[in-house]
């Protein structure tokens, strides 16, 4: 018998919502008999040329600031590295501005040996690709790179700046502009 019961309670509520009446209903138009009485008719907005904030009417007495929406200000990312290819990139670094590109691009590949995935590294050796004058592979490193970085907007958008430099030097004007066009939508 209380089992009787307790199925009786639960299945209440659900035969009961079947016979409760809507004031919404599906697809009927909404008319003005059906707008509730204490509410004001909307007033149509009217454009308002302003350089600060929209003000927006609540009620009569009481106006709302709506500001424009800033986002909040962007950090670059710094490439996390074990100590190992931390030691390398430095040394490559070294080895670039020594004028060593060969030693550099070295260092850079063994770096890359260490963490294949890092996005930063490929980047680097983008760059060493494109002071050889190895415009293509250049090219091809800087893609790789940009796979990649994932959400790292400020790598992705050096990335295509590099394959724009890499597209002109090797006489593709075209290429270059669309590689500078995704450059300013990388932002």
């Amino acid at each position: 018998m209380n089992r009787f019961i307790v199925i009786g309670l639960i299945l209440l509520p659900v035969f009961l919502t079947g016979c409760i009446e809507s004031a919404y209903r599906a697809g009927a138009p909404v008319t003005e008999r059906d707008r509730p009485s204490t509410q004001p008719a909307p007033r149509p907005m009217q454009a308002q040329k302003r350089s600060g904030p929209v003000p927006h009417r609540v009620t009569d007495d009481q106006e709302v600031q709506i500001a424009v929406y800033t986002p909040p200000p962007r950090f670059k990312a710094r490439p996390v590295t074990s100590a190992a290819v931390f030691d390398l990139m430095q040394a490559a670094e070294r080895q670039k501005n020594a004028g060593d590109m060969t030693g550099a691009a070295a260092t850079m590949e063994r770096a890359l040996r260490i963490e294949p995935r890092n996005a930063h590294l490929w980047n680097r050796l983008a760059q060493v690709r494109l002071t050889q004058r190895q415009y293509g592979q250049a090219e091809d490193l800087a893609s790789k790179s940009n796979a990649l970085a994932a959400a790292d907007r400020d790598l992705r958008r050096d990335n295509w700046l590099l394959i724009a430099k890499a597209r002109r030097r090797a006489g593709n004007m075209s290429g270059a502009s669309l590689a500078e066009n995704r450059a300013n939508y990388a932002r």
